[in-house]
């Protein structure tokens, strides 16, 4: 495929994958990343795609998971900034991060704590930052209880951790 035919193919649906990227992502200049970011990706691709690559459901599928392996990177990247730091920590710095370490460490507990098909559950959604649509093809439940199961685990964790940490502060 070359450039016009490219064009030609994908460039009738920019309007309409703007407003997806924006609803994705909140703000415009990241929009205009992941936009980027898909017809790099479609281009890099543009000869091994299969014919139903022009219809809008699959470019919004491609867009979403796009979306997801940034947001999943992101964290990574995030995670690994916070663990180097240039040159020694203040005190109040180092008090922080120890606290928020042991109340990840707590957090944790609670989640192993809990009964073991909301603990898969939670861990997949809050940690591993998975959608409800990817829970639901892995654990073969509906999104419906995935949500009620999800809504039920943090109701109890906030709970549980909020009586751990007033503990800390008395």
């Amino acid at each position: 495929m070359d450039a016009k035919e490219f064009k030609q193919r994908f460039l009738p649906h920019h309007q309409f994958l703007y407003r997806v990227a924006y609803h994705l992502t909140g703000q415009a200049q990241d929009a205009e990343d992941l936009l980027q970011d898909l017809y790099l990706k479609l281009w890099q691709k543009r000869n091994e795609l299969p014919a139903e690559a022009v219809t809008e459901a699959y470019l919004v599928a491609m867009m979403r998971n796009l979306f997801i392996d940034q947001r999943r990177q992101h964290r990574l990247d995030t995670s690994a900034e916070l663990k180097c730091e240039d040159g020694p920590p203040d005190q109040l710095s180092l008090d922080h991060q120890v606290d928020a370490r042991d109340a990840v460490n707590q957090l944790e507990g609670l989640i192993r704590q809990l009964p073991t098909r909301e603990a898969q559950i939670i861990q997949m959604h809050e940690v591993e930052a998975r959608s409800y649509e990817e829970i639901e093809r892995d654990t073969g439940l509906s999104q419906g209880n995935i949500r009620i199961i999800v809504m039920r685990a943090k109701k109890k964790l906030k709970h549980q951790f909020q009586s751990i940490t007033k503990t800390w502060t008395s």
